[in-house]
């Protein structure tokens, strides 16, 4: 075991915990923006539905996520450890019910300057909702930065492991070496605490 080989965990678990998040964070929120603007009953049956299917913790749906990662090919492969969990129900629910909260009368003040779909969502809607946007991004990351049963499910070679794999794997290493095994939980605890940091100021 080298310091290389952690270095190379850190930056698996930053591409999976960053890609990943920045396409939660869109999909649910296009999403959210669908079902805010329908009112039809279709798009309240699909609500429900989705809300029935999260009601399952992810454990019971390892089995059904690990074919579907394997029919596509991409195991031992980063993709796979976001793949599964775009979609998020905390964040579904965060931006509609931010959408709900936001003045109507802007959206209709957007439609009535010509503003269509995409620049009203990237250069309205974002920036005034830019805190649930970030709650949002932060929550994501911090489950898939965490994430341990999944990586080590998925992922076959030691130099696709993350952070979390990396350490359980540090830990039962034939040579431990308590120093390095205890850096590598401050760094693996550090980076979120430096995302918090960086984000804060967008909360006062």
């Amino acid at each position: 075991m080298t310091n290389y080989n952690f270095i190379v965990y850190i930056f698996n678990s930053l591409f999976v915990s960053l890609i990943g998040s920045f396409i939660s964070v869109l999909v649910c929120f296009l999403a959210a923006y669908y079902f805010y603007k329908s009112r039809s009953v279709f798009s309240k049956i699909l609500l429900t539905l989705i809300i029935v299917s999260f009601l399952f913790p992810q454990e019971a749906k390892v089995i059904f996520n690990f074919i579907i990662i394997k029919q596509l090919k991409l195991l031992d492969n980063l993709v796979a450890l976001f793949l599964p969990f775009i979609s998020v129900l905390f964040n579904l629910l965060l931006f509609i019910q931010a959408l709900r909260f936001y003045s109507s009368d802007i959206d209709d003040q957007t439609e009535l300057e010509g503003f269509n779909v995409l620049q009203k969502i990237f250069l309205i809607q974002i920036p005034v909702l830019k805190s649930y946007f970030i709650t949002a991004f932060i929550t994501n990351f911090l489950n898939l930065w965490n994430d341990f049963l999944w990586p080590l499910i998925v992922i076959q070679s030691d130099k696709k492991y993350t952070v979390q794999v990396g350490i359980n794997y540090i830990s039962k290493s034939l040579i431990f070496e308590p120093s390095y095994f205890s850096a590598a939980i401050t760094i693996s605890i550090v980076i979120p605490i430096l995302l918090f940091v960086l984000f804060q100021k967008y909360f006062k």
